[in-house]
């Protein structure tokens, strides 16, 4: 696993938006995030930490939509975001994430941060490559993270 950061020598319309991910299967342990006093980090198994994914400006978007269901509420979460560019590189590192289960932190544009997920609701990962028709229309990757929870989003603070 890397990080999908914005390709260096290309201009960056839009400033450095990210979201943080991690595979499940790289989480050692993760508590709940505390309501009213610091949250505790999760601790990664060796090799794993928070990637990185970069975002343009404008693009990153957190949908979090209650709903009922015969067993309980259900709250179905999808977290997109924008990537520029293309190469062989991050065609590749894609490929290989869409095997796997996320948990997230995203911070939304008022700097409240979001833990998205856990070891047993966790987020599937989704992308498509897209190009404008014009010369100055984008090139790159839509990202879609998405599942369902239990419980609403939890805010960190740490």
């Amino acid at each position: 696993m890397t990080d999908l950061l914005f390709s260096t020598g290309v201009n960056n319309p839009g400033g450095n938006f990210l979201i943080r991910f991690v595979p499940v299967a790289g989480i050692a342990s993760m508590r709940p995030p505390a309501t009213s006093s610091p949250s505790t980090p999760p601790t990664f198994k060796t090799g794993f930490r928070w990637f990185l994914c970069y975002g343009t400006e404008g693009t990153k978007t957190i949908d979090e939509q209650q709903a009922d269901s015969d067993q309980a509420p259900v709250w179905s979460v999808q977290v997109a975001t924008f990537l520029p560019g293309d190469s062989a590189e991050i065609r590749q590192t894609l490929a290989e994430m869409v095997r796997h289960r996320f948990v997230l932190e995203v911070e939304d544009n008022l700097g409240v941060i979001r833990r998205i997920g856990t070891s047993s609701e966790n987020l599937t990962l989704s992308c498509g490559f897209k190009t404008g028709g014009a010369l100055g229309d984008r090139k790159g990757t839509i990202l879609t993270f998405s599942g369902q929870l239990t419980s609403p989003i939890p805010i960190v603070t740490y």
